[in-house]
């Protein structure tokens, strides 16, 4: 126990909760504890008037008795999250050397990654065995070069909140300055009227009085923000201190927390000032008695003069239609009027034909308009500043049917000597690693985004994890799919790090929990598994634990017939009805609301619709298969754009991370990329 005892009174940190608190202490070892923690954390010895330090072991000797409330306040820790003055912090003598707190007599000497935890040469070679350990000294050397560049980024942030600041200084200046200027030519013209006038010189007096204050508020709630901010970032001036005087172990036990505070540090952003403020008093002819009149102006935008940019470029269904409003000042000048945004309004007719109307000020000054347009036809647009439209306004603007483009063909390297026979489903993960099914060669591939097989999985057989016509795939989380195993007439759910199977679900039959050469499977938001049973002619819905819940589409006057792909969306199960040549909807609880489609080859007609997708703008892609195309819907059956390419046997479709839209080719044995 260090020998060092002193009485102080300042603000001290707690090393367990980091809290601060000031009151006198009595210093007996080299750590800090408030009285929670020491009542939550502390062991009191079997010793009566001992207590020992949960951080460093020291035994304390209590001023009398051994209760909690009886324990001096704190104990100083030598770690720089403490915060004695820097003389104090002097004269506490360091420790020429860190010890092992398993095994006391040894120097600790290594870094333990995988326990996050300082060892010595024999926990090396027993807690510790086989764990991936680095010497001290070349860890914390990588750690302190982090923490001084990440404080080097954020001294030069502070530096660009005090020039904000400087600048909020000026324009106070300014607006004493103004109204100073104003007041006294207020006083000066005063002078020239008869006594009448006093009341009216009051009058306007406290109208400048009123703008001087509300201007200045706006300023000092400015400065007070940045104020805070700069406080905050000079917190990060612990970190350097740590750096410099703290030992390797406080270093790198502490460098996780130091990461996340600093990386929050680093990502405060710098506010701009934008106020301005005009005022000025005009004074009026003497002869009728009155002194004048003050104006006040922060250049107010007006309609008359703000255009709109980009209403002649082609508008697509489904597609998000950006245009560019570029407010303008009486004088036709660009506006810098804080507070605009409040004051725009765009409204689009049909108004129950669009969504996602947006207005978002840009960098430049404009306003970036946007709006998605659900059908093809006519839009009426309209914008108003303040509650007056632009002279142009309303206009009209045409929106087309879609173009789904293909782009490309997703690159897939297969293993020397392996061969793609027939794809059928696809599903790609958080990370970008796709996942494809091979009907015919009866195995699951697994590529990186780029395109690199990682992994082939399963062979012909009815053994769990081997497959028979493998269809449809779906992710359950980043590391697990879901198979449909058609002929086995099972699903498998398959790790596709590992290649092992979690779980093999159903069996071939019709009843609940038996299935029918299941084609496709997927998950709703419940995380509900959700089959199509082909055979079967219907949709089973079961628990993540693969226990029957309900099935549906195998009774009624809208029976499924040969059904290929279920889409849960928000409340509505949308079914490609292959048999029928459409597409149907049912509720959550499997009752049917309506269909649209028939058997055709016109736009919104189907020959053996197959996979289904909702895009991020909410429309509804469908694999027509039979016309070799894709088509989009709105999501109450409006046909909206098709596929300009022809698509070869389109099967399965899915969302990239990319923002593109994958689509297999059954018999081309390809992926195609769709924008």
């Amino acid at each position: 126990m260090n020998p060092l005892v002193k009485n102080l009174t300042k603000q001290l940190t707690c090393s367990i909760c980091l809290d601060t608190y000031t009151e006198p202490k009595t210093i007996s070892c080299l750590h800090t504890f408030c009285c929670e923690c020491l009542e939550r954390h502390a062991r009191v010895s079997q010793r009566q008037g001992k207590f020992r330090c949960p951080e460093c072991q020291a035994e304390i000797d209590l001023p009398q008795g051994n209760r909690f409330d009886r324990l001096p306040n704190s104990f100083f820790h030598k770690s720089l999250l403490g915060v004695l003055e820097a003389e104090d912090r002097e004269a506490i003598p360091r420790e020429q050397q860190d010890t092992c707190s398993q095994h006391t007599e040894e120097r600790v000497r290594y870094y333990c990654s995988s326990c996050k935890v300082c060892i010595c040469p024999i926990c090396v070679t027993e807690d510790h065995r086989g764990h991936a350990f680095d010497v001290l000294e070349k860890a914390v050397q990588e750690e302190k070069k982090n923490i001084v560049s990440t404080v080097q980024t954020i001294k030069e942030k502070a530096n660009l909140f005090r020039a904000e600041l400087r600048k909020l200084e000026e324009t106070s200046e300014d607006v004493e300055m103004i109204i100073a200027i104003a007041k006294q030519e207020v006083s000066e013209a005063t002078e020239h009227v008869i006594t009448k006038t006093r009341q009216q010189e009051k009058q306007l007096l406290e109208s400048l009085e009123v703008i001087r204050r509300k201007r200045l508020e706006r300023v000092n709630s400015a400065k007070q923000e940045l104020e805070s901010l700069v406080k905050m970032l000079q917190g990060a001036e612990f970190a350097e201190d740590l750096v410099q005087r703290g030992s390797t172990v406080d270093i790198i036990q502490n460098k996780n927390k130091l990461r996340q505070k600093l990386e929050e540090l680093r990502g405060v952003e710098v506010p701009k000032h934008r106020q301005a403020t005009f005022v000025k008093f005009t004074a009026a002819s003497q002869h009728n008695f009155k002194l004048g009149s003050i104006q006040v102006s922060e250049k107010p935008v007006i309609a008359a003069k703000s255009t709109l940019e980009g209403l002649d470029q082609t508008f697509q269904v489904g597609e998000e239609g950006k245009f560019t409003l570029c407010p303008r000042t009486s004088e036709g000048e660009m506006s810098d009027y804080a507070d605009l945004k409040d004051q725009v309004e765009l409204l689009i007719t049909p108004a129950k034909d669009v969504t996602n109307v947006t207005v978002n000020e840009k960098y430049d000054g404009n306003f970036g308009l946007e709006f998605t347009p659900k059908v093809p036809g006519a839009y009426s647009i309209e914008v108003k500043i303040n509650g007056d439209k632009l002279p142009t306004c309303p206009t009209i603007v045409q929106v087309k049917e879609r173009e789904l483009v293909v782009v490309g063909e997703l690159k897939l390297k297969l293993f020397p000597g392996d061969k793609l026979e027939r794809l059928y489903g696809v599903a790609v993960n958080t990370d970008g690693q796709i996942v494809v099914t091979d009907n015919r060669g009866k195995c699951v591939y697994v590529f990186d985004k780029d395109g690199n097989c990682m992994r082939k999985i399963g062979s012909k057989r009815s053994y769990t994890g081997q497959f028979q016509f493998p269809n449809g795939i779906s992710f359950l989380n980043n590391n697990e799919v879901l198979i449909a195993d058609s002929s086995n007439c099972r699903i498998q759910r398959l790790n596709i790090q590992t290649e092992a199977i979690v779980a093999s679900l159903g069996r071939k039959g019709r009843e609940k929990g038996e299935f029918g050469m299941p084609i496709n499977v997927t998950v709703d938001d419940k995380e509900r598994i959700v089959v199509t049973e082909w055979d079967n002619h219907r949709i089973q819905v079961m628990s993540k634990e693969g226990e029957s819940i309900f099935t549906f589409g195998d009774d009624g006057p809208e029976k499924l017939h040969y059904p290929s792909c279920c889409l849960p969306y928000k409340n509505v199960f949308l079914v490609t009805d292959a048999g029928n040549h459409c597409i149907k909807a049912f509720d959550q609880s499997g009752i049917f609301l309506y269909k649209f489609g028939k058997r055709g080859y016109q736009d919104g007609q189907f020959k053996t619709p197959n996979g289904l997708l909702v895009d991020s703008s909410n429309n509804l892609l469908v694999c027509d298969s039979g016309n070799n195309r894709v088509q989009q819907f709105s999501l109450d059956g409006r046909f909206t754009g098709k596929s300009i390419t022809r698509l070869s046997d389109p099967t399965s479709i899915t969302k990239a991370p990319d923002g593109g839209i994958l689509v297999t080719s059954f018999d081309e044995k390809k992926v195609y990329i769709l924008k």
